[in-house]
């Protein structure tokens, strides 16, 4: 019977390897065709991705983003940025859970001194994103997203962030907004709603807008689009409240996944495991 439990242990501990590396090889593909900001009224910035020069060049062919992670010279083409959250960077999110991701933030100025430059806390903002229209599926809550960041380096303060996401609770994609504060290592739902895209829908336009500069308060909503037609809308009535501290904010959109230990360190644990059985077989 020894040699059996031996060899079943073995299969076991190589199944749960196998089992893990394919979960740590998933990764996560949207496309983006727009990604716009509207300040004061007026057109700010647009990019809609046609001069098939991928980012951190933006729609000018200056060095307009930068750029967490990496993104392919071919990633974009025909007016669409393909994001893989395969290329992004290991990070956390403001509740210290790991995450890979691939952000891209646009430069904008964070001078606090210089108000008519950038987002800032003078001006009304609108943010807009459009992705293809792809539904999140998989046990590593992939999202995409745009957000309003106030980083002036690496570290963030307050981030507002609307995604289409994966919920793992419900095992139901869904449209959430929060607001992550890296402060207090909290992460507050704002709002969510069910994922639920009107047939025909082929693109996700997801939007975030501070209208009025005597508050600090953002909105965040979406439009489900076919063929450039809205086709069904929805809006969080709650807002999430920006300029935590800073008097500048800056525009950005992801595509994230969560992480799972390498298949080494998995393998080493496992072993280890496997091991220490037999060893208290052999003392028995």
């Amino acid at each position: 019977m020894q040699p059996y439990r031996s060899c079943r242990l073995f299969t076991l501990v190589i199944t749960l390897i196998a089992s893990l590396w394919s979960l740590t090889s998933y990764a996560f593909v949207v496309n983006i065709d727009d990604f716009s900001i509207v300040r004061n009224g007026t057109a700010f910035f647009t990019d809609g991705f046609g001069d098939g020069i991928a980012p951190p060049s933006g729609p000018n062919g200056a060095a307009t983003y930068s750029v967490s992670g990496t993104i392919p010279s071919n990633a974009e083409s025909n007016g669409v940025l393909q994001l893989d959250s395969a290329n992004g960077l290991l990070t956390a999110n403001a509740a210290e859970q790991a995450r890979r991701t691939l952000n891209v933030r646009l430069l904008t100025n964070i001078d606090p001194a210089n108000l008519g430059a950038g987002l800032k806390n003078d001006d009304t903002i609108q943010l807009t994103g459009i992705f293809s229209l792809t539904t999140p599926s998989g046990v590593l809550n992939p999202n995409y997203s745009i957000r309003f960041n106030d980083a002036s380096g690496a570290g963030a303060h307050q981030v507002l962030q609307l995604s289409v996401r994966f919920d793992t609770g419900t095992g139901l994609p869904e449209i959430r907004y929060i607001l992550q504060d890296f402060d207090l290592d909290t992460i507050t739902e704002i709002g969510s709603t069910a994922f639920a895209p009107p047939a025909g829908a082929d693109e996700i336009r997801l939007r975030i807008a501070r209208p009025d500069t005597s508050n600090n308060e953002f909105f965040a909503s979406f439009d489900y689009l076919a063929s450039g037609s809205v086709v069904g809308s929805g809006a969080f009535s709650t807002p999430g409240l920006g300029f935590q501290g800073e008097n500048f904010v800056r525009a950005e959109f992801i595509v994230s996944d969560g992480v799972v230990p390498e298949p080494a360190t998995l393998a080493l644990l496992f072993l280890g495991f496997a091991g220490l059985g037999f060893s208290r077989r052999k003392r028995a």
